[in-house]
């Protein structure tokens, strides 16, 4: 009986700078600032944590009903609620940096200079490894607007304006969060790597809603929410596709992952990294045994580094 010969496999990937010992962080929101989910694992085995969108000042975000369980994921309306940024430097960042995480400070704000004196600040206090900038929540907006919001990421000429006042605050490894509610994702892809983005995120939520019939009503107190979970993997991993073909820069890739297999399917459509999100609240190690599946599969196909497979799709 023949056994596949045991061989060496690097997981460690460069992401427009950010160097992670393996390819897989957590999606923005889904893992908090960390901590609570070091009950579980030891979160410093990631490739990094990435933290709740950070603004300058807390939000409580929006008002309960906030969350809704759908046949294949879930639609919320958060509303982006965080401790803001000067709470985040006192009192999760030094748990994070104690336990030697890689850290992606995902943050948000209501116009360029927003962003860029997050960026700065999070770059003087060593509070992040790499900025992730989030233009492309859909569930901050005033419901009595829900149907007429518009994102950032929507507009190229925005998503450009911002990069590039966020690329003068900071020298970090600068990712930009696009959404995937949009004709051709890689309009504002392309526009976000020319304003000098070192990498994109994608996809964030797609729009939603859910009714309630008996009660006629919309089952979210913001009308409109964010779909995530398997449902939108498809989706998901055509966007990346459809970024990679376009672009020069890295694309971390999330949407619906779940195991392993899944993470793959991004990385072969190329995805430079994955991040694990909504899965994460079903099965709290869920991004860890994507990192453990992630080496088996190179132990079982002989890759000895995961970098090989990054667009290696075969058509």
């Amino acid at each position: 009986m023949s056994t596949i010969p045991a061989v060496s496999v690097s997981l460690q990937v460069n992401v427009g700078g950010l160097i992670m010992k393996n390819p897989v962080t957590v999606g923005s929101g889904t893992f908090a600032y960390g901590q609570e989910y070091d009950q579980y694992f030891d979160i410093a085995q990631l490739g990094a944590v990435t933290t709740k969108s950070l603004s300058l000042v807390p939000r409580a975000g929006n008002k309960p009903p906030r969350l809704v369980e759908t046949p294949a994921g879930m639609l919320n309306a958060i509303g982006l609620q965080n401790v803001g940024i000067e709470a985040y430097l006192r009192e999760k960042l030094p748990y994070l940096r104690q336990k030697g995480c890689t850290i992606i400070g995902n943050i948000y704000g209501h116009a360029p200079e927003e962003y860029a004196a997050l960026a700065a600040r999070l770059e003087a206090e060593q509070g992040a490894d790499a900025i992730e900038a989030n233009l492309s929540c859909p569930n901050v907006h005033d419901a009595r607007k829900a149907r007429g919001c518009t994102l950032v990421a929507q507009a190229p000429e925005q998503v450009a304006e911002y990069t590039q006042a966020i690329r003068q605050a900071t020298k970090l490894p600068l990712f930009i969060k696009l959404t995937p509610n949009i004709i051709d994702i890689a309009e504002p892809a392309l526009a976000a790597q020319e304003a000098g983005a070192d990498g994109i995120s994608i996809i964030n939520t797609l729009l939603g809603m859910g009714i309630d019939p008996e009660t006629r009503r919309p089952i979210l107190s913001n009308i409109v929410g964010g779909l995530s979970g398997p449902a939108i993997r498809p989706v998901a991993v055509k966007m990346v596709w459809d970024c990679a073909r376009a672009l020069r820069i890295p694309i971390i890739g999330m949407g619906g992952i779940c195991t392993a297999s899944d993470a793959l399917q991004f990385i072969l459509a190329g995805a430079r990294a994955v991040a694990v999100g909504s899965y994460s609240f079903r099965q709290p190690d869920a991004a860890l045994r994507v990192v453990r599946g992630l080496e088996d599969y190179c132990q079982r196909h002989q890759v000895e580094d995961i970098n090989q497979l990054v667009g290696a799709m075969q058509v």
